[in-house]
């Protein structure tokens, strides 16, 4: 008895190490290659975290958390992404005949052609805010307001108007906004190549070649 289960120990030690010896191989820097002016990838680390990162235009992006090796895969995960991304810095009644969302931030590349969308009884109405990240639609009763921006599409922000009396809103970013969220976003992983979606951009054929 004693022999078998050193004989099963022996069996089980040596698969882990076998595992983590070919997980091992798996670690490692992967570029995303072929997009213009973009640099981005993933850096798979041995314990399992990894990082994720994004520059494009002068905007930076980031994410972390852990992943996971599957058949030919690679799954990754984070922490579960905050409920909202942008914070209500005021909302209150303004004497004028202008519905105004204003947003605010230290980086006014950020805070300008965000697209917002307006709902009212009357309907929906869209207008992209100015370098002064500010946009003003003819007065009415608010019901919610729907926010989208260009440099963070993986954000979209919708606030329900409670006190019907407002007509002056502002707002600014979360500090997670930068943040991209992981939620078993899986990846081809073949030749040290990873295939598949890119977290960001619009497509499903991207590739991250490992750097050797």
């Amino acid at each position: 008895m004693k022999k078998i289960i050193l004989v099963f120990i022996h069996f089980v030690f040596f698969n882990l190490s076998l595992f983590a010896q070919e997980s091992g191989d798996v670690s490692g820097s992967y570029f995303l290659e072929g997009v213009k002016e973009t640099t981005s990838g993933f850096r798979l680390k041995p314990n399992y975290t990894f990082s994720f990162f994004f520059t494009y235009s002068g905007l930076d992006r980031y994410g972390s958390g852990s992943w996971t090796p599957g058949k030919n895969t690679i799954v990754f995960n984070s922490r579960t992404k905050p409920a909202r991304d942008f914070k209500l810095l005021s909302a209150r009644r303004v004497n004028d005949n202008f519905v105004t969302i204003q947003f605010t931030d230290d980086n006014p590349g950020l805070i300008r052609n965000i697209e917002c969308i307006l709902y009212t009884a009357r309907g929906r109405q869209k207008l992209f805010t100015g370098d002064d990240g500010r946009v003003q639609f003819p007065k009415n009763v608010v019901d919610s307001i729907q926010v989208f921006s260009p440099l963070f599409p993986d954000h979209p922000f919708t606030y329900i108007v409670t006190n019907k009396i407002q007509n002056s809103f502002e707002f600014a970013f979360e500090k997670w906004i930068r943040e991209v969220f992981f939620d078993n976003f899986t990846l081809v992983l073949k030749d040290n190549v990873l295939t598949g979606q890119h977290p960001l951009l619009k497509g499903n054929q991207f590739r991250y070649k490992k750097e050797e």
